[in-house]
């Protein structure tokens, strides 16, 4: 029978629950696993209910994320209100080997510190290189439930955990024949997305034995900013002509000065345009008000928001086959194994120049070169001119993903009799990415299609050589001007690999030692062994930086890993004078890395009850999270990114010691930086000179069910974590800022030394951002919840249903990042910046009866700084902050029959678009994903079971 629409909304909405407050309200216990006395709560690896825990844990049952309206169980984490701005379809454009991936960040400290385990074990990473797990891989509709432990969990479960763990518990032991079929489409037609699951399970030998296979396939379609008129109106921050207003202000349609799709060039100093069919050209336009640091309102700049993607196309297919079988108590057997292929496709800018290379030369002599121009070069002593150019005939640039990942787990878990149980498995999981890299080009064979010389019969390429190879002149002196079959010579689809393995394996007891007069004290004991190992496979092409792809080298590494862990919890105090229980708790895990040595983490705490209805828990934990392959091995390779040269006049004064120190480098004042508009030369990669971070964490909380108040319970959790020897590499404007920011010497400035500028003109020629021990992260806050659940019978006996109210929270007070943990000044507020909300809340509002149910939910993030820098003050732009954004969603659920069950789902109810802000925020993508971007969407699910 199906599980009823009640059932769903007696889950208390879809909102997730803290452990100890779920099963204290009725409705949350009669339809979830917290029933079962027995359950390994995550984050301990002892036997308990989940009033037990101390670490604080959030749960989303199957019912909850069905109520959600979401397929894939990454988006409907990423609402709750501890998760940070991960990786997915609306922020990994232009990635050309990630995008696509989904991969969540639990407490903001990167998709790197949450570990993601399925049925508590480790998974192959869904991005090689790093721990990562693509939750592009485990359908929603396979889940029964996920846990997120927001704890430092290291002792519990190795590294990487050092924000927490998130936990996706498969439905198993199914029995009967089940199908699903679901589609959903926006309000404005399109992001049309359809799938469907079958589910079949059969119990066999009295029950001894089950057998449930799963599989799921679904597609959903991208949509491009174009298809938004909200993301795709040029809005951006500009430098104010007014000097009497904020320095910078908002406006539609902001250009790019630099490169155009037409072209454009310089004839001495002043900048001009080629028409569309390239017959003439005329002085640069620069809009209504001007160059104002590289932008203008209108004009001749180039225009890239119409390359954006709000969402990409991903289709998915999943088979999962899991069977268990009880030889005796003693002996029961298990497997588990998942295929999942994924398929994304993807298309960002097309080649430009200069992005990737410096711009093409086009000689006086070429035949393309019109008279008039030929004469007004020949008059400003030029033999030619540096073409800038939006190559569109080339076509967008793009990666066509195909990821196959097979994961395996097989072993035996029993009861050994006396308390006493114990586990033994084996995995083993690949990963395979095979990426199409389309639309690049080859620069040497660009270069020579380019060189363009009279012959015989009309233009040609100048290299006898790379005519007898096919070359053809390219005339790219106008936006209709090149010949497709000039642009085939060099246009180039590359492939790129890249593979993850993990051999995992391990063993385990739990029991109780002996019993004190307060209970039984328990304890788990084990060992584990893994060995990760990842490559990539880059193109010959792009390993000679010829492509237009970032150069980059091969990467191969191995991390094997040895560990010992136990876990104790004793029982103090039961029914005392001065409480109901006391408790205290801990763990241990040794870890040797083949890369990083003995390493240890540990955690400790308690709970304590001074009466019915409230408890207190508390804990301390050591992380240690050991630098993973990417971050060991990757050779430095190259990579670009926008950034503002702070040396730049409309820069310089945002800080105050940007002044003094930028003429300590030579930069005159009153600069106008010539990377204005233009990509920078990064270099980015790994360090086999690594040592593991180290987190120190704290928990503290209380829970509140009132015996008086039956249905109610309220939960509040202080969470600190203190990460130092932190890993990554400082984004590269970062280091431009701090060179010039801090209070110490450029020449004693190691962020200066990581940069190189032009001798002569002082640009930003590159910046160096390799993985180093950057310093610190710190963040703090707190998690709350309130959950009250009520049978209208209770009001008056002649009204029917039940009624759920929920509210979940984070307030999160600091999030920084320090490049030196010894220097205050080198701190990076992250806090109330864009993607990281002081507040965030998720509320929701639930009529059920036996066979309907009606949510409602509201997800509330508070107004965020658009971007943030030392110095800055709300004066500073006209519109500095995002705003208050609250969004809707409706979930009705009706079971149409015993065997028929419909879902229907609107997302964002009343169309909320993104904050209408510069910086892309207006589009919802990159840090701004943290926003819905789509509108107003609509889903609807049929199941049935036969």
């Amino acid at each position: 029978m199906l599980r009823s629409a009640a059932a769903a909304a007696l889950a208390a909405g879809w909102l997730a629950q803290p452990a100890a407050a779920q099963t204290a309200a009725p409705a949350a216990a009669q339809d979830g696993p917290a029933a079962d006395p027995d359950i390994v709560v995550t984050g301990s690896r002892l036997k308990q209910t989940r009033e037990d825990t101390i670490a604080p844990v959030t749960t989303l049952t199957a019912d909850q994320i069905a109520i959600s309206g979401q397929e894939n169980i990454g988006r409907a984490l990423n609402n709750l209100p501890s998760m940070g701005v991960g990786f997915n379809d609306a922020n990994s454009q232009g990635n050309a080997a990630s995008q696509g991936l989904n991969l969540v960040n639990l407490r903001r400290l990167g998709t790197n510190r949450t570990l993601v385990l399925v049925n508590g074990r480790r998974q192959v990473p869904g991005e090689p290189l790093t721990s990562s797990v693509d939750l592009n891989t485990i359908p929603a509709t396979l889940i029964e439930r996920a846990d997120v432990s927001l704890g430092g969990a290291s002792a519990v479960y190795g590294a990487d955990a050092v924000s927490g763990v998130v936990n996706l518990i498969l439905k198993k032991n199914y029995e009967g024949l089940e199908v699903r079929a679901r589609g959903g489409i926006t309000s404005r037609g399109d992001g049309e997305s359809y799938g469907g699951t079958l589910t079949a399970g059969k119990s066999f030998d009295g029950g001894r034995g089950n057998v449930t296979f799963a599989g799921f396939y679904d597609r959903v379609e991208g949509v491009q900013a174009v298809d938004r008129s909200y993301a795709s109106n040029g809005l951006n921050t500009i430098s104010n002509p007014d000097p009497k207003g904020p320095a910078f202000i908002h406006a539609p349609n902001i250009r790019f000065n630099g490169i155009n799709d037409p072209g454009t060039f310089y004839i001495g100093n002043t900048p001009y345009t080629f028409a569309n069919d390239g017959s003439s050209f005329r002085p640069y336009d620069f809009g209504a008000v001007g160059n104002r640091g590289g932008r203008s309102i209108g004009g001749d700049g180039g225009f890239f928001e119409k390359y954006d993607n709000l969402s990409l196309p991903t289709a998915r297919y999943v088979a999962n086959l899991l069977v268990n079988y009880e030889f005796s108590p003693a002996a029961h057997f298990f497997f588990e194994g998942r295929y999942a292929k994924t398929k994304v496709l993807g298309f960002w800018q097309p080649p430009e120049d200069p992005v990737q290379y410096d711009p093409p030369f086009i000689s006086i002599n070429n035949p393309y070169v019109s008279t008039a121009l030929r004469t007004a070069l020949a008059q400003a002593g030029q033999n030619g001119l540096y073409l800038s150019r939006n190559n569109n005939d080339f076509g967008r640039r793009g990666s066509d993903s195909q990821r196959d990942l097979m994961q395996f787990t097989t072993g035996f878990d029993g009861d050994l009799g006396g308390g006493w149980s114990y586990n033994v498995f084996g995995a083993y999981g690949s990963n395979i990415d095979n990426i199409g890299l389309l639309n690049g080009r080859l620069q040497d064979r660009f270069l020579e299609s380019v060189d363009v010389v009279q012959g015989p019969n009309g233009p040609q390429c100048a290299s006898a050589t790379a005519r007898a190879n096919g070359c053809l002149p390219l005339n790219l002196l106008g936006l209709t001007t090149a010949d497709p079959k000039a642009i085939a010579y060099s246009s180039f689809n590359d492939r790129y690999r890249k593979t993850s393995t993990l051999v995992n394996g391990g063993a385990s007891i739990t029991g109780t030692l002996f019993t004190l007069p307060a209970g039984p004290v328990q304890t788990a004991a084990g060992i584990e062994y893994r060995r990760d190992t990842a490559r990539t496979f880059p193109s010959a092409q792009v390993q000679a930086g010829n492509s237009f792809y970032p150069q980059e080298s091969p990467v191969s590494g191995v991390v094997v890993t040895k560990e010992v862990f136990g876990e104790l919890r004793v029982p103090l105090l039961n029914d005392f004078v001065l409480g109901r229980e006391l408790s205290a708790q801990g763990a241990f895990r040794v870890s040797d890395y083949n890369t990083n040595g003995t390493q240890w983490s540990w955690n400790a705490g308690g709970s304590y009850t001074p009466f019915e209805g409230m408890r207190f828990r508390a804990m301390r934990s050591k992380s240690v999270r050991a630098p993973n392959i990417g971050e060991l091995f990757s050779p430095a390779n190259a990579g670009y990114f926008f950034g503002d040269d702070p040396c730049d006049a409309l820069q310089v004064s945002l800080s105050p010691n940007r002044a003094t120190n930028c003429a300590a480098l030579g930069v005159p004042a009153n600069y106008n930086a010539p990377t204005n508009g233009k990509t920078i030369l990064g270099r980015f990669g790994g360090n086999p000179k690594l040592d593991p971070e180290t987190a120190m964490t704290w928990t503290v909380g209380m829970t509140l069910t009132p015996p008086r108040i039956p249905g109610l319970s309220i939960s509040v959790d202080y969470f600190n974590v203190d990460i130092r020897n932190a890993i990554g590499n400082v984004p590269a404007q970062t280091i431009l800022n701090n060179c010039v920011d801090q209070a110490v010497s450029v020449a004693s400035n190691p962020n200066c030394a990581a940069i190189t500028r032009d001798p002569t003109t002082k640009a930003v020629t590159s910046v160096s951002a390799v993985n180093l021990n950057i310093g610190r992260l710190l963040t703090d806050g707190i998690d709350f919840n309130v959950n009250y659940g009520w049978n209208l019978s209770a009001i008056a006996a002649s009204l029917p249903g039940r009624i759920t109210l929920n509210l979940t929270g984070t307030y999160l007070s600091r999030l920084r990042y320090f490049t030196d943990a010894n220097d205050p000044s080198s701190v990076t507020r992250q806090d109330g910046v864009l993607g990281n909300p002081n507040w965030s809340m998720l509320g929701s509002a639930t009529y059920s009866l036996p066979r309907f149910s009606i949510t409602w939910q509201a997800r509330y993030l508070g107004s965020q700084w658009i971007t943030y820098y030392k110095g800055i003050t709300p004066g500073r732009f006209d519109l500095p902050f995002t705003g208050v954004k609250t969004y809707h969603d409706l979930s009705i659920g009706y079971d149409i029959s015993d065997r028929m069950g419909l879902q229907v789902n609107v997302m964002n109810l009343f169309d909320t678009k993104p904050p209408a802000r510069g910086f892309l925020i207006h589009s919802g993508i990159y840090d701004a994903s943290i926003y819905p971007n789509l509108g107003t969407s609509f889903a609807a699910a049929l199941t049935y079971k036969f």
